[in-house]
């Protein structure tokens, strides 16, 4: 069987940089259902997304935005710890 082959700085590289992809796509879908689908500035919400032909409610919106913040943000510091990680080795 052949021996695993040995990551390299550039492996480690190109880890963090889709990391750091991940966490940007994410954020950037948090801003989409911010702005888009939720009460901003006592102004009704530009657009409703439905789910079986009724509205989904704003708060459960809401929610799914700040998990895929708080996913962005491990993400993001996960790619901060794997760098140190490297940079030491």
């Amino acid at each position: 069987m052949p021996r695993p082959k040995k990551k390299t700085v550039g492996d480690a590289l190109e880890e963090i940089k889709e990391l750091k992809q991940r966490a940007a796509v994410q954020r950037a879908l948090v801003a989409i259902l911010r702005t888009r689908y939720l009460p901003r500035d006592s102004q009704e919400a530009g657009a409703k997304i439905s789910c079986d032909g009724a509205p989904v409610q704003e708060e459960l919106i809401d929610e799914i935005a700040c998990e895929l913040e708080e996913g962005a943000d491990e993400m993001e510091k996960t790619s901060r710890v794997y760098l140190a990680e490297e940079l030491s080795a």
